[in-house]
């Protein structure tokens, strides 16, 4: 008998509508801590709505989701919000940057959320930006920034705080 570690995130039988429009009917899914997946499909297929009942955004009208063992339903906003910040490593379909801040307080801004000093959480930053070949762009705002250089602003954002 193979010994199976339990999953990190487990989604069962996701049922969601938007107003008379399903989104969702019976999506389940595991994933591992460290396992990478492309949800992909076409347009209006689910994929964003899955991933938003994934990360505890909405919440699913039928079906369960788990992190860690805990069913993100039952928890109280507070809490989703805190495993969002320190746990997870979202990014959305249109990089969702703020547009006051620069590339570097993007990327940062996550780590002061969680009490990172701003120097270090900065220093983190500008490493994340290196390694996705931004770092020259750090002090321009999303809206100077073309559409791919936002994509890998988003990318290192979500991956900053070391999302299990």
């Amino acid at each position: 008998m193979t010994n199976h570690p339990a999953p990190l995130v487990a989604a069962r039988d996701l049922v969601k509508a938007h107003g008379r429009t399903p989104a969702l009917r019976g999506a389940s899914l595991e994933l591992g801590a460290g396992e990478i997946v492309a949800v992909t499909g076409p347009s209006g297929s689910g994929k964003s709505t899955l991933l938003h009942c994934l990360a505890g955004i909405v919440r699913p009208d039928a079906g369960s989701v788990t992190y860690g063992g805990e069913r993100l339903d039952r928890l109280p906003e507070r809490r989703l919000s805190a495993l969002r910040r320190t746990e997870f490593g979202v990014v959305f379909q249109f990089g969702q940057l703020i547009p006051e801040l620069t590339a570097l307080d993007n990327v940062a801004l996550p780590l002061m959320l969680a009490g990172t000093a701003r120097g270090a959480a900065q220093e983190s930053a500008g490493g994340w930006l290196e390694r996705f070949g931004v770092r020259e762009h750090a002090g321009l705002r999303p809206g100077e920034l073309s559409g791919g250089q936002a994509q890998r602003v988003a990318l290192a954002r979500a991956l900053v705080t070391g999302p299990r």
